[in-house]
């Protein structure tokens, strides 16, 4: 694949350049050189540009083929993706009413304990004074 298309250097590293053929065969036909060779010379670097052209289109057809198959499998993931964020919008708002329902019973649980704590109180107070009381009554009998 490096060598097709448009080159911008012959394999001697020397900087290629486009010109116009001159050729009673080719005439005004384009073409890529290397300032050191020709058509014949196979050491230098020729290429004739219709040509470079054309694999320049079939590369870049390959190319546009390779992403459409890429968006193609992209809109899929993204279907996919679309749909799990569909799900986990429904998870959330299940946790998110039973942390509500949670809430509200711990609030509940709380008050209960509330109570009884101040239940606990009254009954410790009653003791208190009952033993008081029974005191006070074996120190008068």
């Amino acid at each position: 694949m490096a060598d097709r298309g448009f080159p911008t250097h012959c394999p001697c590293g020397a900087r290629v350049s486009r010109r116009t053929s001159k050729t009673p065969t080719n005439p005004g036909r384009l073409f890529h050189s290397c300032p050191y060779g020709n058509e014949n010379n196979p050491n230098h670097l020729f290429k004739w540009t219709d040509l470079c052209m054309v694999e320049e289109i079939e590369d870049i057809k390959l190319n546009i083929d390779g992403l459409q198959m890429a968006s193609v499998d992209t809109e899929k993931v993204v279907h996919v993706c679309q749909s799990q964020i569909e799900n986990l919008t429904i998870q959330n708002s299940a946790c998110c009413s039973l942390v509500r329902t949670l809430k509200n019973e711990i609030s509940g649980i709380e008050q209960e304990i509330k109570d009884a704590h101040m239940e606990l109180r009254s009954l410790k107070n009653m003791v208190a004074c009952v033993v008081v009381l029974f005191v006070v009554y074996k120190l008068c009998t």
